[in-house]
């Protein structure tokens, strides 16, 4: 594939279908912005903000965090996370997500502002495989300015010397004034936390960042990087240490092409270290959702490809197995979800086609989000308005594998386009 291709067309796989759920068990209100996760033991997590008592689409006053855990596609557990708020109409608690180890462990983040004076912090929660809520707290320990958009990371198999220990990173845009930072914070246990640093530059502009954790437990860290101050972002990369938070990649650009802006970057790690990068691109070479992956010594396996079909693709996710095959999804125009399978060197041979992705394609799908498990099981999570009510609910999706010969389809092939 050149890069300068931009189109790409889907492809119905003749499989068995995939196994769909509405993760949330209530479906009063309002249901959005889903997280997945997935283990190598068969365990698919998903989060959501729920607002239960919502009446009119897009308003998250009073948005509460649920966990609901899935094994083999069954429902283990389900949780309510946060807790509510003291700031009468105003308070909300928003942006979750959700990393998961071996065991079945969940480790939850999200933005919340109890207080409804509209500043935002960094709650988690350790969860065990049975729902006990094993530890919580805040990782950001300054709570001047505002703390928004964290993602979280978990160490498949806990920290040396210590295999029952739920070890994880958490990142957040750190918000002070006009300055734009990104944060992260590194715990090799429950109640471990051993650093908290700044990932990004301290010039520029630094925000939306996302992160992935390898079995060493070091953590990849990406985000929108404008180090320059000119306003045209690029995809900022780093590693820090498990054991201190030390930069051991320098700090650099994940993309290569210069020019125009990019966005949204999303990071999957798998268990040596090797990462995907996906994210939203304006360069000269297309605009749409590009990936590359690379090395676990941070070297790039290949220039950055095109992944998505055409116009309107923003939103993108990332999966990496172990065997550093990847698969990335996306939204197009808030409507419809895709997921596409790439190779280690970018080329999709072999891999899950480009195609759209829905339990049905009735009413508007969006925030479709992707996990994959160290054998190349996938996740999709999704927002889903099939009776045209604005009013949405989690739809989640499991049992397709990043295989073009055996891979299962992830929608009727009559609703690919």
């Amino acid at each position: 594939m050149s890069a300068g291709t931009s189109m790409i067309t889907a492809v119905a796989l003749a499989a068995t279908p995939v196994t769909w759920v509405t993760a949330n068990s209530v479906a009063t209100g309002d249901q959005d912005g889903p997280a997945v996760a997935a283990n190598r033991t068969g365990h698919v997590a998903v989060v959501w903000q729920d607002d239960r008592d919502g009446t009119a689409p897009g308003d998250d006053t009073h948005s509460e965090i649920y966990l609901r855990l899935f094994r083999n596609g069954a429902p283990v557990h389900e949780r309510k996370l946060s807790a509510g708020g003291t700031g009468g109409a105003k308070w909300r608690h928003v942006t979750p997500d959700v990393g998961l180890d071996d065991r079945g462990n969940a480790v939850v983040v999200w933005a919340d502002d109890p207080d409804g004076n509209g500043v935002f912090n960094v709650p988690y929660r350790v969860v065990s495989p049975t729902g006990a809520v094993l530890a919580s707290g805040r990782a950001n320990a300054d709570s001047a300015g505002n703390q928004i958009r964290p993602r979280v990371a978990v160490d498949p198999d806990g920290t040396p010397g210590d295999a029952a220990a739920v070890a994880f990173t958490v990142v957040w845009e750190d918000v002070q004034g006009t300055a734009l930072r990104v944060r992260a914070a590194g715990w090799t246990g429950a109640t471990r936390k051993v650093y908290e640093v700044t990932a990004s530059q301290t010039t520029g502009a630094h925000q939306r960042p996302d992160v992935g954790v390898s079995a060493a437990g070091d953590a990849t860290v990406v985000w929108e990087e404008d180090a320059g101050g000119d306003g045209s972002d690029d995809i900022g990369l780093t590693r820090l240490a498990r054991a201190n938070g030390a930069v051991t990649l320098s700090r650099r650009t994940g993309n290569a092409i210069a020019g125009g802006t990019q966005g949204r970057p999303a990071v999957a790690v798998n268990v040596a270290g090797d990462a995907v990068l996906a994210w939203e691109s304006g360069h000269p070479g297309g605009a749409g959702v590009w990936a590359r992956s690379f090395t676990a010594a941070g070297t790039a396996r290949h220039a950055e490809v095109p992944v998505s079909t055409g116009a309107g693709a923003r939103q993108p996710s990332a999966g990496l197995d172990d065997q550093g095959e990847a698969v990335v999804g996306w939204t197009v125009a808030g409507a419809d979800g895709w997921v596409r399978g790439l190779n280690p060197d970018g080329s999709g041979t072999g891999r899950l086609p480009a195609q759209l992705t829905a339990r049905n394609a009735a009413g508007r799908q969006d925030e479709l989000v992707v996990a994959v498990s160290p054998w190349g099981e996938i996740a999709v999570g999704y927002t889903d308005d099939a009776d045209g009510n604005l009013m949405d609910q989690v739809v989640l999706g499991v049992g397709a594998t990043n295989d073009a010969a055996t891979g299962t389809a992830l929608t009727d092939p009559a609703l690919l386009v």
